[in-house]
This record gives C-alpha cells, sequence and structure tokens, in this order.
C-alpha cells in the first residue's frame, strides 16, 4: 500500500479510536429512524435535503476539528510533524476520511426516505462535496483556535452563513436571487436537489461549482493550516 493509501487507513483509525465514526452514525441513524416512520405522511423531500445539508456538513466541519484537537492534545500530530512526511498526504487523507463518512451517513438518510428511487450517483457527488468543503473550511477555522470550545463558539457565525444561508433560500424563506450562487455549497445543493426531486438546475453550474471551489477552499485551508499548526 503506498504512503497516501497507508495515512488514509490510519485516518480512519484515529476516527474510530476517537468514537468520531461511532458518533456519526448513531446520530444519522437517528435521523435516519425519524425520517422513515414518518415517510408515510407526506413529502420529505425538503426535510430530507434539510438533514443532508447539515448532518453531513457537522461532520465534515466540527469532526474534522475535533479530530485534530484531540491529536493535538495527545501529542499525536507534534509527533507526525517531526518525521519525514507529506504534508498533501496527511491533509487529503483527514479530509477525505471525514469526507467519506458524512458521505455514507447522507446517504443512509437519503435511503430511509427514497430507498433507492433517487439519483444515487448525484446525490453522492453533491454530499460528498459538501462534506469536503466543510472539512477544509473547519480546517481553515480551527487555525484561529486553540481549543475545541473556542473553535465551536466562534464558528457559530461563519457556519450558519456557510449552510444555512443557502438552506434558507431553498425552503423558500427569504429570496437571494442570483446572490444565492455565490455561496459555496449551492452547486453541490442543487445537485441534491434535483437527484431526489428532480428540480431543474443548471448542470453546469452546479459541476463548475465544485470544480472552483473544492480547490480554492483546499488551497485557502492547506496554507493556513500548514503556517499556523504545523510551522508555527
Amino acid at each position: 500500500m503506498n504512503s497516501f493509501g497507508s495515512q488514509l487507513k490510519w485516518q480512519f483509525v484515529l476516527l474510530q479510536k476517537n468514537s468520531i465514526i461511532t458518533i456519526s452514525f448513531a446520530v444519522t441513524l437517528t435521523y435516519g429512524l425519524l425520517l422513515y416512520f414518518l415517510r408515510d405522511i407526506g413529502s420529505l423531500d425538503k426535510l430530507l435535503v434539510a438533514l443532508v445539508l447539515n448532518d453531513p456538513s457537522v461532520i465534515g466541519y466540527f469532526f474534522i476539528a475535533l479530530a485534530i484537537y484531540i491529536e493535538m492534545k495527545h501529542q499525536i500530530l507534534q509527533a507526525i510533524f517531526v518525521t519525514p512526511f507529506n504534508l498533501h498526504h496527511l491533509f487529503l487523507s483527514k479530509v477525505l476520511s471525514v469526507s467519506l463518512i458524512g458521505m455514507v451517513c447522507s446517504l443512509g438518510l437519503a435511503f430511509s426516505v427514497k430507498g433507492f428511487d433517487f439519483n444515487i450517483l448525484l446525490y453522492a457527488i453533491g454530499s460528498f462535496s459538501i462534506c469536503i468543503l466543510s472539512a477544509l473550511l473547519g480546517l481553515y477555522m480551527l487555525t484561529f483556535s486553540n481549543e475545541f470550545l473556542k473553535f465551536a463558539m466562534t464558528s457559530i457565525p461563519v457556519f450558519l452563513a456557510f449552510v444555512n444561508l443557502p438552506l434558507l433560500q431553498y425552503l423558500g424563506v427569504f429570496e437571494m436571487g442570483a446572490v444565492k450562487y455565490l455561496f459555496p455549497i449551492q452547486g453541490s445543493l442543487d445537485l441534491i436537489d434535483y437527484a431526489i426531486s428532480g428540480t431543474d438546475v443548471n448542470f453546469i453550474y452546479a459541476i463548475v461549482s465544485i470544480v472552483v471551489f473544492i480547490p480554492l477552499f483546499y488551497w485557502l485551508a492547506f496554507r493556513r493550516f500548514s503556517n499556523k499548526v504545523v510551522h508555527q
């Protein structure tokens, strides 16, 4: 197994050791059972999208930060930083491991309501992209705090703007017009909406949005993390 594959496997081991995988699946199971027992009362598409935007994004954003803080507390990261390692491999493996968990959880929510009656591929792409963007934003924001509680408090307005403004627009609480297309997760949200409800969306915008924002977020997060955490 190559070095990146080994690093990715190790990240899953750390996530499980720190109970993050267990917590993620437990929360998703709770939401999934709720949706399953409510599935006969009418269309749950909007509720499903709302949960998909919040559950995987919370996993990506807060749980990757929690994992980093735990590793810093137990001197795991500090030990890694003094060994020959590829920072990109470490960074990517952390983002992908948490994002894969978030995507699996989001698929579980969809299966509990829709069975197999939705576009699984586009849904997976949309939810996976949201997880990646959330994780990268979490890695960027954690560099401003030295403990998880401070991170959580300072992150509230950022996370609300990142996830809940596009969600409120989607739910029809208010209308932002073309401004909504400036939000990083809007393209992913459009893919999820189409996959579940068949809503007309601009696929070119959705794909371009994902292709543009993920590398941008990666560059910003990697640069900040490298300067403030690795080389401090």
